[in-house]
């Protein structure tokens, strides 16, 4: 039996393959508020912790999302995130990666062991309907940096789930739709749910199916609406309520998304938005939040232009638009899509399961990773260049060895020499960026620096050359071989799964980090009072039990303010 995990940033969802169809499985579905109750939720789990009100201790799924607590939500935004461009003359100015942490309970836990907390819940939830979620393809956006492929994928191992292979969320979600509706036609998915947009140009002729290019923004989606819909409401109150507790926000903040998913609706013209502990009611019409959304609405569209014009594709070249996620359930969203490609060509949830499609297609994917003659059917392709940089002025360079859009297994090789005679050694920085961009630009983003020994120093550089060959395969492992041209000596070979320029693998201390934080589900956070204060940790720097170098660090919001701003990836989030 084999699965699929769509880990995402609001909710995750698990399904199975079996006997040629997908069943999606109740992780967590006994506990949906009626509130909450909407299509497919009923398949969704949260992707959110909670510190209990009352108990202390610690909760998850739609749990931890309506207690009265502190819960953390969009924890998958985080696995991305990145140090700034270090300035120090003696480095190589090569950027490093940090990694977030997440305060709970006046704890700091770093974001991929709060993710495996996630990961490991849904595979107790399996475990108690006697299933063995053991293995899974997991899948990721299809812009994810490296760095959240990486980690993504370190979370599923941290609970006990092998990644059988990371996969790209618009195709999982077109893997599914031909499972049922076995249509060929090029197939565009326009994946917009509540952390990210994806936007997935692929081909399927009936029997093979092939990427041909892919879009998107990391941090665009429903969280983004929330965050505006509290402004308005912010902007008629006239004044931030700041006597609120900070179980009282909490509660307001998920007001915020329930009134939201009412205000998508066309027959809801306007709601009352009640705030009982400041006895203040105010009314939000569907006008008003349609006038603050759109500009979010279009910016979603230039992605979606962007993947037409990477193949000069027209609106009549896409044969089925499959709008996936709940912010593409929108109205005013999928007419926006319909303008520039037809309403004809869009597909109706119904065919399409815009919730769960993605888990579906990971699940019959993973079953054709386990089928020599089914994995054939697939083509996948990189969705970002992977290179080296290079001395160019005042700026890296960036080479590119495997190029975006590359079908994977991809494998690519370039010669490199020494920058200066008698170099006993040289440094390979793994880069993933865009061609034409510098090493050093936003464009890139850094995967590791291997310090390569040369077999001696030699007085002309040419003498020394070495060969790195890339090898990128669909786990999302790229596998590192350096090897000396005139020799043919191999001096280094590595898969990159560890970040930061010391090479200090990803998952060190994360295995101990992990069991200390879900001990808290039995036993109680204690309360500050209780413990020593724990030091605020600032950027780039970190504390025991906290191994990783250059940390960033995600503090509490403020008591009392409501509208203050948590910024993460440089995304501005209301804490409300």
């Amino acid at each position: 039996m084999t699965y699929g995990i769509d880990f995402g940033t609001s909710n995750s969802v698990v399904a199975r393959y079996n006997d040629g169809g997908t069943e999606v499985l109740p992780v967590g579905s006994e506990s949906v508020p009626a509130q909450w109750y909407q299509p497919e939720f009923e398949a969704l789990f949260p992707s959110v912790l909670s510190v209990r009100d009352l108990q202390r201790t610690l909760c998850f799924g739609w749990a931890a999302k309506t207690t009265r607590g502190e819960p953390v939500d969009a924890v998958k935004r985080l696995l991305g995130a990145r140090a700034a461009t270090g300035t120090d003359p003696d480095e190589s100015g090569t950027p490093h990666l940090g990694e977030e942490h997440v305060w709970i309970a006046d704890q700091p836990f770093r974001s991929t062991a709060v993710a495996a907390s996630l990961f490991a819940q849904m595979k107790s939830a399996g475990e108690r309907n006697l299933l063995e979620l053991s293995e899974a393809v997991v899948t990721v956006p299809a812009h994810a940096t490296g760095g959240a492929r990486y980690r993504t994928r370190a979370a599923a191992r941290l609970a006990r789930i092998k990644v059988k292979a990371l996969l790209n969320e618009p195709t999982a979600a077109a893997i599914s739709y031909v499972n049922d509706v076995d249509i060929p036609g090029n197939l565009l998915v326009f994946d917009w749910g509540g952390g990210t947009i994806d936007v997935t140009i692929l081909e399927y002729d009936g029997k093979y199916f092939e990427e041909q290019t892919s879009r998107g923004i990391a941090a665009l989606g429903g969280l983004e609406f929330d965050e505006t819909l509290a402004r308005v409401i912010l902007t008629k109150l006239g004044q931030v309520p700041e006597r609120l507790t900070r179980h009282e926000r909490q509660r307001w903040r998920r007001n915020v998304e329930l009134t939201k998913i009412a205000l998508s609706r066309r027959e809801v013209k306007e709601i009352p938005f009640d705030i009982p502990e400041l006895g203040t009611t105010v009314t939000i019409s569907r006008d008003e939040y349609l006038t603050a959304v759109t500009p979010l609405i279009q910016h979603a569209m230039e992605p979606l232009q962007q993947a037409l014009d990477d193949l000069r594709y027209g609106p009549n070249d896409i044969d089925s638009v499959l709008m996936i996620g709940g912010t593409s359930q929108i109205p005013e969203a999928r007419e926006a899509v319909g303008q520039l490609l037809g309403e004809d060509r869009i597909v109706d949830p119904g065919l399409c399961h815009p919730m769960t499609a993605v888990a579906r297609g990971a699940a019959i994917y993973s079953a054709a990773l386990d089928d020599p003659d089914k994995y054939e059917q697939f083509t996948l392709v990189s969705s970002h260049a992977l290179g080296t940089a290079f001395a160019a002025g005042a700026r890296k360079g960036f080479r590119p060895i495997i190029k975006r859009n590359s079908t994977l297994i991809a494998r690519g090789e370039e010669r490199f020499t020494p920058a200066k005679p008698g170099a006993s050694s040289l440094n390979v920085e793994i880069i993933e960026g865009e061609e034409g961009y510098p090493a050093d630009s936003d464009r890139a983003f850094p995967l590791s620096r291997l310090e390569v020994r040369l077999p001696k120093p030699e007085r002309i550089p040419d003498d020394n050359a070495v060969l790195i060959h890339f090898r990128y395969d669909i786990s999302g492992i790229l596998h590192v071989r350096v090897t000396h041209e005139r020799t043919g000596q191999v001096l280094r070979e590595n898969e990159i799964d560890s970040f930061g320029e010391d090479g200090t693998p990803l998952q060190q201390g994360l295995d101990s980090e992990l069991e200390r934080l879900l001990n808290y589900i039995e036993i109680p956070f204690p309360h500050a009072s209780q413990s020593e204060p724990t030091p605020r940790l600032e950027k780039n720097e970190t504390t025991e039990p906290v191994e990783q170098p250059s940390a960033k660090t995600i503090s509490p919001p403020t008591a009392g303010n409501l509208d203050g701003a948590l910024t993460v990836n440089g995304v501005s989030q209301t804490q409300l």
